[in-house]
């Protein structure tokens, strides 16, 4: 399939030594699957300026056409996303007044001051266009560069998700993407390595599809089969596909059951 690339690149030591579970990269690649992207990378990175600047630099490198940042806004000194941003673009980073009042209506509901590490969180790069978090303190931002589209967001997933979810995803949905059309269905009382013979040879047939079989998919039991594809005809090209399958194994492996998988 032929779709735009994205990447996702997580901030934060936590991710790294095991005292935070990584729950925004999976939320963020399934959305970004479903509007049509391919996430080419999932990147997780210390809070190391230095570390992080070499890497937005090979980033830079491969020309994704959209990147998705979390992590790192907040008012602690480890807390560097923007001024990797910064020095990775040479954008500097200034006082942004919608972010500085979305700042202060946000500490002063809790009866709060704005200090000057909470002021911090203010300073976007130059340019860039704020996006409001409805939960937490600190905005997130949007900046174009190198033509490559980059949000930045903050790491607490449950503000994380606002953002995506209330200005993110309407936003991609606009820009007319090649959104994916996709089914997905368990077997059971068979083994994934029973499947692979008939999968691979399918697969060669419709090389323009992603078809897969899952072990383990979410909470879901039993081997989940997962075909998708993009454009005009891939609703008609994905249901070929399933039937087609689906017959194939009925067939050949005759004490398999099937179950369509409904989201």
């Amino acid at each position: 399939m032929n779709l735009p690339t994205a990447e996702i690149v997580c901030l934060g030591n936590e991710l790294l030594i095991g005292v935070t579970i990584n729950t925004n990269s999976s939320y963020v690649g399934e959305e970004l699957t479903k509007l049509g992207f391919e996430v080419r990378r999932i990147t997780c990175i210390r809070d190391d300026v230095d570390l992080a600047v070499a890497f937005f630099h090979e980033l830079f490198e491969r020309k994704p056409n959209l990147v998705i940042i979390t992590g790192g806004l907040g008012p602690t000194y480890d807390d560097i996303q923007l001024e990797v941003i910064s020095k990775s673009t040479n954008l500097t980073l200034i006082e942004n007044e919608i972010a500085i009042e979305q700042i202060k209506e946000y500490y002063a509901k809790k009866n709060l001051h704005l200090t000057k590490e909470r002021r911090k969180m203010g300073k976007l790069p130059n340019g860039a266009e704020v996006l409001k978090n409805n939960i937490g303190g600190a905005p997130g931002c949007y900046i174009k560069y190198e033509d490559i589209d980059m949000y930045c967001l903050p790491g607490v997933p449950t503000e994380m998700k606002d953002i995506f979810s209330s200005i993110i995803i309407p936003r991609l949905k606009m820009e007319a993407r090649n959104q994916i059309y996709e089914i997905k269905f368990q077997i059971f009382n068979c083994f994934e390595s029973e499947l692979a013979p008939y999968l691979n040879e399918i697969s060669k047939k419709y090389s323009k599809l992603y078809i897969k079989s899952h072990p383990e998919y979410k909470d879901i039991k039993g081997i989940v089969i997962h075909i998708s594809g993009t454009g005009k005809n891939a609703k008609e090209e994905v249901t070929k596909v399933k039937d087609s399958l689906q017959e194939i194994f009925i067939a050949n492996l005759p004490s398999i059951k099937i179950k369509e998988i409904l989201e």
